[in-house]
C-alpha cells in the first residue's frame, strides 16, 4: 500500500480520537512537533525502524522522548503504534495529512499566491478578505514573488490553480495563432 493512503488513515484515525475530546487542534501541533524532532534526527528514526533493536527498547526510547517534550498521553500512544506497526517512517506524512483534515475541520484554507512583483501588505490583505468573503473560511495566505510571470497572480488552493499570468495568456495567444496558422 502506498505510504500517502497508510499515512492518511492514520492522521484520521488521530483526528477522530482528537475529536472525541476535542483537542485535535493540540494533538496537531503536538504531532507537527514530533514529526519536526524526527525529521531533524534521521537516525532516530533509524534506530526505531531497526528490527535489530529489541522492541522493547524503541518503546522505552519513544516514552523516554514522549516524555522530554511533555505530550499528551493520546500522541504518546500512537507514537509507540507507530514503532510497534513499523511506520514510524512516514510520521512526517502523517502529519502532513492530519494539519489538511485539521485545516478542514477548523474551517481554514490555505492559498498560495504567486506574483510578479512584490505584493504590498494592504493588496495582501485585500486578497485575503476577498478570499475570505468567497469561500466562508479563514483563509492562510502564502506570497511568493514570481518574475517570470510577467504580470498578473496565480492562485493554488488545494489542487487548484487559478493562474491569470500574462505568461499564460500570452502562452495562450500564441498557441491560438500557430492553430489557426496550421488550418
Amino acid at each position: 500500500m502506498k505510504k500517502g493512503v497508510v499515512a492518511k488513515r492514520y492522521a484520521k484515525a488521530l483526528v477522530e480520537m482528537g475529536r472525541e475530546d476535542n483537542k485535535f487542534r493540540e494533538i496537531g501541533e503536538e504531532l507537527r512537533n514530533v514529526a519536526a524532532i524526527f525529521s531533524s534526527n534521521p537516525e532516530l528514526k533509524r534506530f526505531l525502524l531497526n528490527a535489530m533493536y529489541k522492541l522493547k527498547d524503541r518503546l522505552v526510547l519513544t516514552e523516554k522522548i514522549s516524555e522530554a517534550i511533555k505530550i499528551s498521553d493520546i500522541v504518546k500512544r500512537f507514537l509507540a503504534l507507530l514503532v510497534e506497526t513499523h511506520c514510524i517512517g512516514i510520521i512526517e506524512d502523517i502529519s502532513i495529512a492530519y494539519s489538511k483534515m485539521e485545516d478542514e475541520l477548523a474551517g481554514r484554507i490555505k492559498v498560495k499566491v504567486e506574483s510578479a512583483t512584490e505584493l504590498s501588505e494592504g493588496r495582501i490583505k485585500e486578497i485575503n478578505k476577498r478570499l475570505q468573503d468567497l469561500t466562508k473560511k479563514e483563509v492562510t495566505l502564502t506570497v511568493e514573488k514570481n518574475p517570470s510571470l510577467i504580470g498578473g497572480l496565480v492562485f493554488t488552493i488545494g489542487n487548484i490553480i487559478l493562474d491569470g499570468s500574462i505568461k499564460t495568456q500570452l502562452e495562450k495567444v500564441r498557441e491560438r495563432i500557430i492553430a489557426g496558422s496550421m488550418q
